[in-house]
Formats: C-alpha cells, sequence, structure tokens
C-alpha cells in the first residue's frame, strides 16, 4: 500500500456550532439532570461499542486532545467538551422533537441542550457512520461522522477511528490509539477510504 500523504480538514475542528459558548460538563453534572430528561425530548442514551471505547489520537491542528469516547459519551478534541451521547424523541407534553420547538423554548433550555449530543446513523461510500450533532437542529450537517475500521499498517492490523463530512462521507480526520502510529501514518491515505482535499489552512 503506497503512502500518499494529505491535509486532513477537521470539520470545524469537531466543534460542533450552538448558539452559545459549550462550558466543560463533569459526568456527574449531567446525571444529575438525567430525572427530566423526558421534558427535553431526551431518549435512551446511547451506548458505543466496546472497541470505539478509550482514548484516540490525532496530529491534526484542530485536535489537541485525544478523542475520548466513554461507553456513552465523548470528549471533543479541540476543547474537551463532555457530551452525553443520546436518541431524540418527542418533547415531554408535545407531539415536536426539540428542533420543531419555538425559538423561545430552545433559548431557555440552551444551557441543558448543549450538554448533549444525538446520534443518528447513516452509510456512506460502503461504510456504516455513527453521526453526532446538535439535539436542537434536524438537520446533521453541524454534525460530524465517525467509522472504526481494521487496517492492516506496516503488515499489522490496527483499529482506527475516521471522521468525516456526514454530509459527503469524506474522511476529514483520522485517529489512532497509540501516539507512535499516529506520528507515522496520521497523514496517511487508506485505500478503502475517500478524503476531502479542503484545507482550511
Amino acid at each position: 500500500m503506497a503512502k500518499k500523504f494529505i491535509t486532513i480538514f477537521a470539520l470545524a475542528g469537531l466543534a460542533i456550532p450552538m448558539t452559545v459558548p459549550l462550558a466543560s460538563v463533569q459526568p456527574k453534572t449531567v446525571q444529575a439532570k438525567q430525572t427530566n430528561k423526558n421534558k427535553y425530548g431526551f431518549g435512551k442514551q446511547f451506548k458505543f461499542p466496546k472497541t470505539w471505547r478509550g482514548k484516540w489520537y490525532s496530529n491534526n491542528n484542530f485536535t489537541p486532545n485525544p478523542m475520548s469516547i466513554h461507553a456513552s459519551a465523548i470528549n471533543m478534541p479541540l476543547t474537551n467538551d463532555y457530551f452525553k451521547v443520546i436518541k431524540v424523541g418527542m418533547v415531554k407534553g408535545t407531539k415536536k422533537y426539540p428542533w420543531e420547538m419555538p425559538s423561545t423554548w430552545q433559548e431557555e433550555n440552551q444551557s441543558i441542550l448543549a450538554k448533549y449530543l444525538r446520534v443518528s446513523s447513516k452509510k456512506m461510500h460502503g461504510s456504516k457512520w455513527i453521526i453526532l450533532s446538535p439535539v436542537q437542529e434536524k438537520t446533521t450537517k453541524n454534525g460530524n461522522a465517525f467509522t472504526v475500521k481494521t487496517e492492516k499498517i506496516a503488515g499489522k492490523k490496527h483499529k482506527v477511528l475516521f471522521q468525516s463530512n456526514p454530509e459527503d462521507g469524506l474522511v476529514t480526520n483520522q485517529f489512532f490509539k497509540t501516539k507512535s502510529i499516529t506520528n507515522k501514518y496520521s497523514a496517511f491515505e487508506f485505500k478503502d477510504m475517500k478524503y476531502s482535499k479542503v484545507n482550511p489552512r
């Protein structure tokens, strides 16, 4: 497999746009809020596959911290903010999803909504991607898509976490389980993936 080095664009650096700045939240703080989660349309917690969990490293300029994936939560690399990942349903007492609620409701509940990401999935270029996006947006264009695949690197098999644009499935960043592998292959282009050629710098 020939090396083909690229410049990988991290979609907004994994910083998912919100209407107000995101505050770093500890797991215990989020847990305390969950008794009324149906009030906001929060459904079941999403469970990441066990092979996804742990720290993932990237040398991309937009990932100063490791990507930390927990059982039902994620720390985003740019700011290290902690988000619970959930499936979204209808807001309690209504027949509306969070993105269908009035702007006044969204503004009043922004401090809670901003602590969660909603999960969906999509098949792109032959791979199934998990998409994490803002709870209050029906579209996933401001989110990030992820998939984990086993790739052969220098004759050995390694897990690779790919990040892509949720609209077109083009890889914008890739993560590895160790820093040493990351240093060698962070810009390597795997033949079974399609890559974005956008350069934000």
